[in-house]
């Protein structure tokens, strides 16, 4: 959307958003987004839709929360929201910031995080601003364009379905270790509010049209969930696979960050049209490294998906299975991104293979024949 321009999330678009929430979320458990959106459902019956808003109009006397939630989605269905969670920790972030919110932006657009930010809009009575603090999924919470941008995650306020409303304000590098024991102790999820700023510097340091995006994937059209997108995602070939491999033991954390929370996994495909070439996919918690006949052909932080042929809809590398056709999609990370700064932040929780202060050669990254380069770790 353009600068001035105001749309409205009524039902009938929220469809369309849940659908297009699932393209970025690689694992999302199913069950979790449709209770994430009967809940979101059920927050617009009651309060009516929500103003979409482009991030540039909020202004910089006017204060924006960031919304995501924190911990196991698995937990989510299992332990189902009050339906107070999100305007109990936007209201806890008030009080202890001594001013009220203006608008709302979601942490991520995926899955569950895009239907709680329009569920906290709705409760809240507040705008829905058009962009997000990633532009794609990472799996810790100081990992974003906030913080490239200098804003301070911290205070963040969590509240829980079992009533619990918890601030914890410290150093953004302890964050993470102080609420992942919290979110743990309260069953498993928790609605995070965090990233307080002002329209100024959100309007610089947000991703801007993410909302947009999840709604035009979301859309009904001939398969492609990617037809509305800008700038398109790169498609690299489409092949079965052939090969799921794991290591007896993980291998050493090169990055010296916070540990992902899953298996190392790699992925072969051999692509059945155009080149017929051999695509390996080094896999932590998500796809992170493309190799075409042992060139690199993608890498984090770009957001490398494999579709299912037969339906398009995401698969997660904890189901890819042998013999299933895959379709390889890489989605341009947001600029921040590929700054130095940028790739040290991705790398925090190891989401780089490629040290996180090499960037790889753009022509390397488009030749299939080229070498492999010394910086790959396995």
């Amino acid at each position: 959307m353009t600068p001035g321009e105001e749309t409205a999330l009524d039902a009938a678009r929220l469809e369309d958003l849940a659908r297009g929430a699932l393209v970025l979320a690689a694992g999302a458990e199913h069950s979790s987004h449709r209770a994430s959106l009967d809940w979101a459902r059920a927050a617009l019956a009651e309060h009516g839709p929500v103003p979409l808003i482009h991030p540039g109009d909020l202004g910089s006397g006017r204060m924006c929360v960031t919304v995501s939630m924190l911990g196991s989605s698995a937990a989510l269905a299992e332990q189902l929201p009050t339906g107070e969670e999100p305007r109990r920790a936007v209201r806890a972030l008030e009080r202890r910031l001594g001013r009220a919110a203006d608008a709302v932006v979601p942490l991520n657009t995926a899955a569950e995080n895009a239907l709680l930010a329009v569920v906290t809009a709705a409760s809240c009575g507040l705008p829905l601003v058009d962009g997000d603090g990633c532009g794609r999924v990472l799996p810790l919470l100081e990992q974003t364009t906030f913080t490239i941008a200098g804003v301070d995650v911290a205070p963040v306020a969590l509240a829980t379905p079992a009533g619990d409303v918890v601030v914890v304000d410290a150093a953004g590098s302890r964050v993470e270790e102080l609420v992942r024991p919290l979110v743990l102790a309260a069953g498993g999820w928790a609605v995070a509010a965090c990233y307080a700023m002002d329209g100024e510097r959100l309007a610089a340091a947000v991703v801007p049209g993410t909302v947009s995006r999840a709604l035009a994937a979301g859309r009904p059209t001939q398969g492609d969930p990617f037809t509305l997108w800008q700038p398109r995602p790169r498609r690299l070939g489409i092949g079965r696979i052939t090969a799921v491999e794991h290591p007896v033991t993980p291998g050493p954390d090169t990055t010296g960050g916070t540990a992902l929370p899953s298996r190392p996994t790699s992925v072969v495909v051999s692509e059945t049209e155009g080149l017929h070439r051999r695509f390996r996919l080094e896999a932590h918690n998500e796809a992170l490294l493309v190799l075409a006949d042992g060139a690199p052909a993608a890498a984090a932080p770009d957001q490398i998906l494999m579709l299912s042929a037969a339906d398009q809809r995401v698969l997660d590398v904890e189901r890819a299975l042998p013999g299933i056709e895959v379709e390889i999609v890489v989605i341009p990370a947001a600029p921040a991104w590929h700054t130095p700064q940028g790739r040290r932040l991705a790398a925090a929780g190891g989401l780089l293979l490629l040290s996180p202060d090499h960037e790889p050669d753009a022509r390397q990254m488009k030749r299939p024949d080229a070498e492999r380069p010394e910086e790959t770790r396995w």
